[in-house]
């Protein structure tokens, strides 16, 4: 028996009835601004000359399970030069949860193995004309990586400028 109910469903003659029955002291039901908006005007006038109040919530969904401070915490601790797996332990979460709060995203991938200055030879040599196996023997490098190297840095010639 509260004062206070939440309604997940639709008001209904039949759900109202049901609440008073369990709640004889009710005062107040909240309900989402969806159910309301499709409950009848006439079951709200009942309500409100039994005085039973109801209110109407504006948060939507699940409710966060983490605040606002925690993050600033997590970051702060990673800021400090923590790890992940420390961070995890002493705040009783788990690291997938440090990485999924924390500010800064993680970056894609590793560094590249190989420098800007190597690069730039690799693309030197293919504008000169050297095929990419002169290419990959001279430098040392796979085959596969000289290509790629040639697909995704088409716009190494003007970051190394």
């Amino acid at each position: 028996m509260s004062s206070k109910v939440h309604v997940t469903k639709p008001l209904s003659s039949k759900l109202i009835i049901e609440l008073l029955d369990e709640n004889p002291d009710l005062e107040e039901i909240n309900c989402p601004l969806s159910l309301y908006e499709r409950t009848s005007e006439i079951y709200l006038d009942a309500l409100a000359e039994l005085g039973v109040v109801i209110n109407i919530i504006e948060s939507r969904g699940r409710p966060k399970k983490y605040d606002d401070d925690l993050k600033e915490k997590i970051d702060e601790m990673l800021d400090s030069g923590l790890s992940v797996k420390t961070i995890a332990s002493k705040l009783n979460i788990s690291s997938k949860t440090v990485y999924y709060l924390k500010k800064n995203k993680l970056k894609q991938g590793p560094k590249s193995k190989y420098s800007n200055k190597t690069k730039k030879e690799i693309f030197d040599m293919r504008n000169d004309g050297v095929p990419v196996k002169k290419i990959s023997e001279k430098m040392n490098i796979p085959i596969r990586t000289i290509y790629y190297i040639l697909k995704n840095n088409e716009n190494l010639n003007e970051e190394v400028n």
